[in-house]
């Protein structure tokens, strides 16, 4: 069983599948391959005991969870098939209500020694949902998206095999207090299916205008600069920055980020001294979906001036608080005051984890306004072990708490000033929650 090093770190970053909570990953049909005799009983075996000596719900582990080893365990011993396995091992996995307990399938987990890929690819199309359809939200100038005539605000009917309209329609049955993180799960579904390799094409079908226009992209190269964290996949991080004028005069600073990893850290320090004279800061958030937790604390000194707590991650043995300490001098030495303007952070359904952590704690110390659609209330730290069956095991091993010792898991960062997403608004090719923040930074 091989344990990956790094990786308690980060704060729940669920990437490789898309899967935000106690599910199996969507994955396409394959072979049902044989298994060698005694496989399923030792990864039914692995994954129980992971979770027994690992999962910070004492409570859980000590009652339901042995009833789960008692009751499938012996249908475990007669597996003779991959896909039995991945069944039995899915039904376990579903009597686990936190986020971040998933399966990355063998075929689809890196290698222990496999050499780096060479990263994801783009379409250029980013989906959302406004209106109760999933629309085009963004689509990046000079992208495949874009030279095929997709534009914000037209409706995506379909990605790939993924039907979005069928997807939508099973989450108007859910409980309300489950819709946030099952949207987020069909929106990384959606997505993913939009960043193959390069190379790799994507048929997308659109709706515009009362047309049905059918569009085969060809992914390029993921925009950004590769980096690789443990035994997570390359990732394409991208931070990007910009001074935007405001009515009245000044100006706003924004800072954009796709992912918490330390090899962007000297970027996010260059973003905020780029924009440090602006009369305030918009962080956009949206879409993040986490990565390394501990990252917060160091970010968010940029803008207090004073020690400060985001919260508390807790774990069996320890607990770790996310404090923050005022950024006062940069890595060559030079001297810096912390930014004291308004802050406001974007963030969506697609804002998980590290991003949630810092969005929910900032606003709750009164540091931040936050603006734009509830995020998807994933917030827990994972680890990754490998089962006998050379599928991986992606797992939580902690809970996180708010400064006021609320639980950010499942209820997500909820935002002050609510901006529901707008076609019309999309197809002007509009951004109303940065609208509403740079209007609120201007009267501030």
């Amino acid at each position: 069983m091989k344990r990956f090093s790094g990786v308690a770190a980060l704060a729940g970053l669920a990437i490789a599948t898309g899967c935000a909570g106690a599910r199996l990953p969507d994955r396409p049909a394959v072979p049902d391959e044989p298994l060698s005799p005694g496989i399923a009983i030792a990864s039914f075996d692995s994954l129980w005991k992971i979770v027994a000596d690992t999962y910070v719900d004492t409570a859980f582990v000590s009652s339901r969870w042995v009833t789960v080893r008692d009751s499938l365990r012996p249908r475990a011993l007669l597996i003779t098939r991959r896909r039995e396995l991945d069944a039995l091992l899915g039904e376990a996995l579903n009597t686990i209500s936190d986020s971040h307990f998933y399966i990355i399938p063998a075929r689809l987990a890196p290698s222990d020694s496999a050499p780096k890929s060479d990263g994801r690819g783009s379409t250029g199309l980013v989906v959302r949902v406004a209106e109760g359809r999933a629309v085009a939200w963004r689509v990046n100038s000079g992208s495949p998206a874009e030279r095929a005539g997709i534009s914000p605000g037209q409706t995506v009917v379909s990605v790939g095999s993924r039907d979005a309209a069928e997807a939508l329609a099973r989450l108007e049955a859910m409980p309300e207090q489950a819709k946030p993180r099952a949207l987020f799960d069909v929106l990384q579904r959606l997505n993913g299916a939009l960043t193959p390799q390069a190379g790799d094409t994507v048929t997308v079908v659109t709706q515009t205008g009362g047309k049905t226009l059918t569009h085969r992209l060809i992914a390029v190269q993921a925009e950004g600069r590769l980096s690789q964290y443990a035994n997570l996949p390359p990732i394409a991080g991208v931070v990007k920055w910009s001074r935007l004028p405001l009515q009245g005069g000044g100006c706003a600073g924004t800072i954009a980020f796709n992912i918490w990893l330390p090899a962007f850290g000297g970027d996010l320090d260059r973003a905020v001294d780029s924009v440090r004279s602006c009369k305030g800061v918009v962080i956009d958030l949206r879409g993040n979906p986490g990565g390394v937790g501990a990252m917060v604390m160091g970010f968010g000194g940029h803008f207090v001036d004073s020690v400060k707590s985001l919260g508390t991650m807790r774990m069996r043995q320890l607990s770790l608080n996310f404090v923050i300490n005022p950024q006062r001098s940069r890595n060559d030495g030079s001297i810096m005051a912390p930014i004291s303007g308004p802050v406001a952070i974007l963030v969506d359904p697609m804002t998980a984890s590290t991003s949630e952590i810092f969005a929910a704690g900032m606003q709750r110390i009164g540091r931040a306004r936050v603006f734009g659609q509830r995020s998807a209330g994933a917030a827990l730290p994972a680890l990754m072990n490998r089962l006998p069956s050379g599928d991986v095991f992606v797992h939580a091993v902690a809970d996180f708490t708010d400064p006021q010792g609320r639980r950010i898991e499942g209820a997500g960062a909820e935002p002050d000033v609510e901006v529901p997403l707008s076609v019309s608004i999309l197809s002007e090719g509009r951004d109303g929650p940065l609208e509403e923040a740079l209007r609120w930074i201007a009267g501030h």
